[in-house]
């Protein structure tokens, strides 16, 4: 009896299926002509007309072309009647899937170096403009010598020329591994994949999905969102740097994300290298600067408040009014100026300010620069979420506050001690407001017991503040505000308080009764107690000449207000501040003696 011919797809002969899915089959045929097996893929949901077929020529013409030891090349590509397949080079091996549940979470290195083969087949992709679009696990083969291998670019297009976005478009790909993009029906694109890759990166740490949950609902839900459990990788020892490098993939807005694969190796690459030299938080600095370098606009914002340092400090050659042109660029900027130098504020006296040239003669160049500093950080972050926005008003009280200290202790120390006090949190602002997950994962850590600079060592693997001083340097700031952002843990001895040191102490003392009095504890007359008994050496003052000091502050600050754009009424930091100073004012009446005899 004679055998049956085996089916055949042109002058391939199909063996045996592989597999099939969402877009297509997959066959391991034989190539009569070569003499080799291949791998084909029907490209069922791929049918069209000739103008759709011609495209599809033209990118799997650029995947041909990629070649990497970490990519399953294409061999060709064709049309069997109306439906396009893929012709790829045939490798034993497993799916990642498969072996990803074998094996479970992975420990760090070994989940590192078994991705960084992908990322680095990727990132040939990437370079050549071809996004892959459907990356999962079940697109990975683990082969017999346990390289991963990239596979089946059947969805793949160039990067920088997207199609018409249509139904079918928007749709494709594996729930579990799609991106925020996919569900909302935006553009895709190499961002895309650098999503993808987060989701499978977070699986072998994770040793389960990323995006946990029964049914296509739950898992959209939990993409749009974000709401990774970043608490398991934590649990299971990986570390802060990679984590935020996860963190960066898996970014819901594509413009905040890493944009490529190589973007991706290049982050994870630092956060390995970051972690070389554990007794020192350089490396760990480093690292998080660049994650902020990354943000959209960061660099902008940076430019402005490096320009103005430039030309105001000691080896500047600008004049008076080439500093003004630079302040009046930004008609915010020069508007908030003018109301604060014509503010009774600096006592300056006088007819009225009417140009940044007068305000600059009037109040001077030192001043203006270290006002357009805090008038810059203060503008550009308060557009952030309300904690963010109570933060930078309890900034501006405490540097209000700073400033009527110096002037009571040592008048020379005043302005500056008004900037010191301003940016002593600068790290913690910026960590809210360009790492926001980061911040809240620190809250969560603390809320449990763990103390402050333990819980930002853990997640950032450097402390807030060393983050602020790295970046007021980058920003070119004086050295004596870069210095007083660092915490100092315990009071010196009277002998030891220097100029350095008073800023410092000052600095900080006004944040942590800014910070006491939006917390909004019960007993105000305690914590402040506690404060004035920790800086006694330098203040010298009791519990109520502290309220006291916060309460000018806070006046000072209301008048203010209006020329910084901060609706009072809605701050959450006023009211809680005015609250704290009337329990200040009316402390509980001590309990008679008499009735507990």
């Amino acid at each position: 009896m004679p055998q049956s011919k085996s089916p055949s797809l042109g002058r391939f002969e199909l063996r045996s299926e592989l597999g099939r899915g969402y877009h297509g089959r997959v066959y391991l045929a034989w190539d009569p002509q070569l003499e080799r097996k291949v791998a084909i893929k029907l490209l069922l949901g791929a049918q069209g007309d000739d103008s759709a077929h011609g495209k599809l020529m033209v990118e799997a013409r650029a995947v041909a072309r990629l070649s990497h030891p970490n990519i399953i090349p294409l061999y060709e590509v064709g049309i069997y009647g109306k439906t396009p397949f893929l012709v790829f080079e045939y490798v034993e091996g497993v799916p990642l899937k498969r072996e990803m549940q074998r094996r479970g979470a992975l420990p760090e290195r070994e989940a590192i170096t078994l991705f960084m083969q992908v990322l680095d087949g990727m990132a040939v992709a990437h370079a050549q403009d071809v996004a892959h679009l459907d990356l999962s696990p079940n697109n990975l083969m683990f082969d017999l010598g346990q390289r991963v291998k990239v596979m089946d670019f059947g969805l793949a297009r160039f990067a920088s020329t997207p199609p018409a976005l249509d139904g079918e478009e928007r749709t494709h790909g594996t729930p579990r591994y799609m991106s925020p993009e996919h569900y909302r029906g935006a553009l895709l694109d190499r961002r895309t994949d650098v999503f993808a890759l987060g989701l499978i990166f977070f699986e072998l740490l994770a040793g389960e999905p990323a995006a946990m949950g029964d049914g296509l609902s739950k898992v959209r839900r939990v993409i749009l969102e974000g709401a990774f459990e970043w608490e398991r990788l934590h649990r299971l020892g990986v570390s802060a740097p990679v984590i935020q490098v996860l963190r960066d993939a898996l970014a819901i807005d594509p413009a905040t994300r890493l944009q490529t694969a190589g973007d991706f190796a290049q982050a994870l690459t630092e956060a390995v290298a970051s972690q070389t030299q554990p007794a020192s938080h350089d490396i760990a600095i480093q690292f998080l600067l660049r994650r902020l370098q990354r943000r959209p606009e960061f660099p902008a914002f940076s430019s402005s408040i490096l320009e103005i340092n430039r030309m105001t400090g000691d080896d500047s050659n600008a004049n008076l009014r080439d500093l003004a042109d630079v302040i009046q660029r930004d008609f915010s900027l020069s508007n908030r100026l003018m109301k604060i130098a014509n503010s009774a504020f600096f006592d300056r006296g006088g007819s009225g300010v009417n140009t940044i040239v007068q305000a600059l003669n009037l109040v001077g160049t030192r001043l203006i620069r270290l006002l357009c500093n805090g008038l810059l950080v203060f503008e550009k972050l308060q557009n952030g979420q309300q904690e963010l926005q109570d933060a930078l008003v309890s900034c501006f009280v405490a540097a209000l506050m700073a400033r009527n200290l110096g002037l009571r202790h040592r008048r020379d120390l005043a302005e500056e001690a008004f900037v010191c006090g301003l940016f002593n949190r600068l790290g913690r602002n910026l960590v809210i407001y360009y790492l926001p997950e980061e911040w809240s994962e620190i809250k969560t850590l603390q809320t449990g017991g763990v103390a402050p600079i333990q819980s930002e060592e853990r997640v950032l693997g450097t402390r807030a503040a060393a983050v602020g001083a790295a970046v007021a340097r980058s920003w070119k700031f004086p050295p004596a505000i870069v210095d007083s952002m660092a915490p100092v843990l315990s009071e010196p001895a009277s002998a030891e308080l220097d100029r350095a040191m008073q800023l410092r102490l000052i600095a900080q003392m006004a944040n942590e009764l800014c910070e006491a009095a939006y917390a909004g504890k019960e007993a105000p007359l305690e914590d402040a107690d506690v404060i004035a008994l920790r800086y006694r050496n330098t203040l010298n003052l009791s519990a109520l000449g502290l309220g006291e000091l916060f309460d000018g502050a806070l006046l000072n600050f209301l008048e203010l207000a209006p020329s910084l754009g901060v609706d009072t009424n809605a701050s959450h930091f006023c009211q809680r501040a005015l609250e704290f100073v009337k329990a200040l004012r009316e402390p509980e009446p001590a309990q008679d003696a008499s009735a507990d005899a």
